[in-house]
């Protein structure tokens, strides 16, 4: 039994070395790709970091104004005593005499505890209503990061897809082509075609599957570059479950172009907003040092004082003292800081408006342009499909009246470049297509 437990355990063992055991293929929609970068990837956790970070700000902030208590323990041993000169004449002595003196005891210590508790302070009250619109802006700034990584993400997605169709469609080439090579050199063989056209269309054969071998290395970049984005690891394995042609049919750009623009909706604009808010508050936090700062407090202090150290014995006293007391700090006269931090206050709420304005134009400008740029690249896309079909019905009618002795080599290897640029175009525009449609949805807040 035990025998057999370690062959099966050096079995895999081998099999773990030799790499035969392969990590658990994660397959991916487009839409679970985009949530699960939201929970893994490195901005988006990050965001999350800082929301909770605005918390526990706000609830710093708070505590500065709740009840603080605060304990201390002293212990003073006095090597030597101080000497203090008395006139001798009040012990009886001569006049203009001195006599040498020690007050005090070598070993003091002390017991302290204070209670505090700020009741009244105007930038206090400002300061958690600034924390909180501190915490809105993070969740906004989280809510922002999520389109930017579902905006890569949908980019990384599509770019795997149409580097995949990419390297299909030059497979169905190198098919068709390595079959018209068999072909002609069969009818060489029989003295129907000449060597030199033989070896013509070996050559095109050649550099078909060198752009193969781009193709196959254009997948492995786009799958590594959609894993990073995603937070997975590049040795993670991830199969993709959309089909392009699916997406396409599914891309309704009449739909996306019908719809209107509504700024409220944009993540920029609310930020913008809070930021206004927050600067309008700088104003009245510059406002409260105007106002008095009222707090108490209650203080108890026990003191003992020994020759000896004897601190710990029971039968010692130690000596109480109690105070209450409230502070009350009265601003008067500060030669115009406080005035010319209102000022800078008001200034900055001013360029805050002036930025809000610029930044709500902007936004609207750039969805306007999105919107024609997807509109463009809608008809680039239609137009591009349509090159590309007619492309490949010539090569294919090519090859039919090469075989037929009609066409020559030259002429094949001209359809045959003119189906690779179309095929390279119609690519391009299936991919500027989704680039488009992406920025276009970004800017209606519909990632």
């Amino acid at each position: 039994m035990i025998k057999s437990m370690k062959i099966s355990f050096l079995l895999l063992l081998a099999m773990v070395l030799s790499g035969t055991i392969q990590a658990q293929t994660q397959e991916f929609t487009l839409i679970q790709a985009q949530e699960y970068a939201v929970q893994h990837n490195y901005q988006a956790k990050n965001a999350v970091i800082d929301i909770a970070l605005a918390v526990k700000k706000i609830r710093e902030t708070t505590a500065s104004g709740l009840p603080q208590a605060e304990a201390s323990i002293g212990y003073t041993n006095f090597i030597n005593l101080a000497t203090q000169l008395i006139p001798a004449e009040f012990f009886g002595g001569k006049p203009g005499e001195f006599m040498e003196v020690q007050f005090g005891t070598k070993n003091n210590a002390s017991l302290q505890a204070q209670l505090s508790q700020l009741v009244y302070s105007g930038s206090y009250f400002v300061g958690l209503k600034m924390a909180k619109i501190g915490q809105e802006m993070t969740h906004l700034q989280l809510e922002q990061v999520k389109q930017d990584v579902r905006q890569a993400i949908a980019s990384s997605y599509i770019l795997c897809l149409v580097a995949e169709k990419n390297r299909d469609l030059m497979a169905e080439t190198i098919m068709t082509m390595e079959s018209l090579v068999k072909d002609s050199r069969a009818m060489q063989q029989k003295g129907f075609m000449e060597e030199t056209d033989a070896d013509k269309l070996t050559l095109l054969l050649a550099d078909l599957k060198t752009k193969q071998l781009n193709a196959a290395n254009q997948v492995r970049n786009a799958y590594s570059l959609l894993k990073f984005n995603m937070g997975l690891t590049i040795t993670d394995e991830v199969k993709l479950s959309e089909n392009l042609d699916v997406l396409l049919m599914a891309t309704d750009p009449e739909g996306l172009l019908s719809q209107a623009f509504e700024p409220q909706n944009n993540i920029n604009n609310k930020l913008m907003e809070a930021q206004a808010g927050f600067t309008k508050l700088q104003i009245k936090l510059a406002q409260s040092e105007y106002q008095p700062v009222v707090s108490a407090f209650l203080s108890q202090t026990e003191n003992a004082q020994r020759n000896t150290f004897s601190f710990f014995s029971p039968n010692e006293k130690w000596f109480p003292t109690t105070i209450f007391g409230v502070n009350v700090g009265i601003p008067i006269f500060s030669s115009g800081k406080r005035y010319y931090k209102v000022q800078q206050a008001n200034l900055n709420y001013e360029k805050s408006l002036n930025t809000k304005r610029q930044v709500a134009e902007s936004i609207a400008l750039g969805a306007l342009t999105s919107k024609n740029n997807f509109q463009v690249s809608v008809e680039t896309f239609r137009n591009q499909r349509d090159n590309f079909d007619l492309a490949k019905r010539i090569y294919a009618k090519d090859q039919i009246r090469y075989k037929s002795g009609v066409a020559s080599t030259t002429d094949l290897n001209q359809t045959y470049n003119t189906l690779l640029q179309a095929q390279g175009a119609y690519l391009g525009s299936v991919m500027d297509l989704f680039t488009k449609k992406f920025e276009l949805q970004k800017a209606y807040n519909q990632l």
